[in-house]
């Protein structure tokens, strides 16, 4: 029902069946996931963690007990944010469906589809309708967008987040409503206050590009605010100082060197070219060994196949950093993201998992400037301008 709903409103009518095939796509999709994590991996994963962390927290919410926002022996870890907080919304998803793995992360995954439809409501606003359905169509039938977002997890909380952030960025007429945008920075940073951020600080960059042309009080604010509040996200995670980062890094690749998709990293600058390779790039074809890593291997590597095929429109992408504010924060946030996640992630089903939040900028930039949209263009200016010519010739004989 939500997704139905909220599809009715922000999808136009002609596009409106593929809403309903999306709700099937996500029954299959949390049948999927939980095939994979209870018959291949015996229940070890994320959201089987995160779902019983929910039972515990929903049983203090039965009986009206609050405790769980505030008693810190209840938390998982030292910190309300992160990992502690995505108990809350599973308890909530529990009171409301039961103590039911699939009924939960049915319930849970509507937000990532609700965020794709908040992408694709974006891309219509800045780009128009030439290339929405095309857009559309593949936000919401991209395999690892509905699996990987399938249960409660942070991935499937941050691709909603992020969402709201960009239609703020994007709103009505290509304004900014700051309100909306502080709301989608809050809403990602309660879970990654790291990838909140990424968020400002690609914020400040595209502004910093387009204010350089037009300086206004606005753009400078929203360019002074964006980097205070990304170094205010970055000491929430312990990072004081910008030369902080790397140790923070290299805490988070303890954490994620398990399993036997563990890859390592280089030492020296040589690591700050490998972390994107990383992150963009692998598993290699040689690294594929088991059934999820064919899975992803095919994943991002269709995406590369998508933008060599369609390089002329990345090229028109590239070319526009400077004019195009959307696409300046496209480009500057898979940078940050991908140097970023390829210094602490050292894990290829992390990695896999994690980098699907990249997906909405990467097929943005594909076809944002694409040969179909830029023909339309072209198309609507000869008519604009034969129009003119026949009201001046009216005239004229007037």
């Amino acid at each position: 029902m939500i997704i139905y709903l909220v599809g009715q409103r922000n999808v136009p009518a002609q596009f409106r069946n593929i809403v309903s095939g999306t709700i099937l796509i996500r029954i299959f999709a949390v049948l999927a996931y939980a095939l994979v994590v209870f018959g291949l991996y015996g229940g070890a994963g994320d959201p089987v963690v995160y779902f019983r962390w929910g039972q515990r927290f929903a049983e203090y919410f039965r009986q009206f007990d609050l405790s769980p926002f505030f008693d810190r022996d209840v938390w998982r870890g030292p910190a309300f944010t992160g990992t502690n907080f995505v108990g809350y919304p599973a308890a909530l998803a529990i009171l409301l469906v039961g103590e039911s793995f699939r009924g939960t992360w049915l319930l849970y995954s509507a937000l990532c589809v609700v965020g794709l439809l908040y992408f694709a409501k974006v891309f219509y606003r800045a780009y128009g309708g030439a290339e929405y359905k095309t857009y559309l169509y593949i936000l919401l039938l991209y395999p690892s967008l509905w699996f990987w977002t399938a249960n409660v997890s942070k991935d499937t909380w941050m691709v909603f987040g992020v969402a709201v952030f960009l239609t703020g960025m994007v709103d009505k007429g290509r304004k900014q409503n700051i309100y909306v945008m502080a709301f989608g920075l809050l809403w990602c940073y309660l879970v990654r206050p790291q990838l909140a951020a990424m968020l400002a600080f690609a914020l400040a960059g595209a502004y910093f590009l387009g204010t350089l042309k037009k300086l206004t009080f606005k753009n400078v604010f929203i360019l002074v605010l964006s980097v205070v509040g990304a170094f205010y996200f970055l000491s929430v995670v312990g990072v004081e100082d910008v030369t902080e980062v790397t140790d923070f890094a290299e805490q988070t690749q303890r954490k994620s060197s398990y399993g036997g998709s563990e890859i390592s990293l280089s030492q020296g600058p040589l690591k700050f070219i490998q972390a994107p390779v990383n992150i963009l790039l692998r598993p290699f074809p040689w690294e594929v060994g088991g059934f999820l890593q064919i899975i992803s291997f095919f994943d991002v590597y269709f995406i590369w196949y998508l933008a060599f095929r369609n390089w002329r429109a990345v090229r028109r992408s590239f070319s526009m950093i400077r004019k195009d504010r959307l696409i300046a924060f496209c480009f500057i946030f898979i940078g940050l993201f991908a140097v970023g996640a390829g210094l602490a992630l050292v894990n290829l089903g992390l990695i896999a998992r994690q980098r699907i939040i990249l997906y909405p900028f990467m097929f943005m930039i594909i076809y944002a400037y694409s040969d179909k949209r830029i023909a339309f263009l072209r198309k609507k200016r000869r008519e604009e301008q034969e129009k003119r010519y026949q009201e001046i010739a009216e005239l004229q004989k007037a």
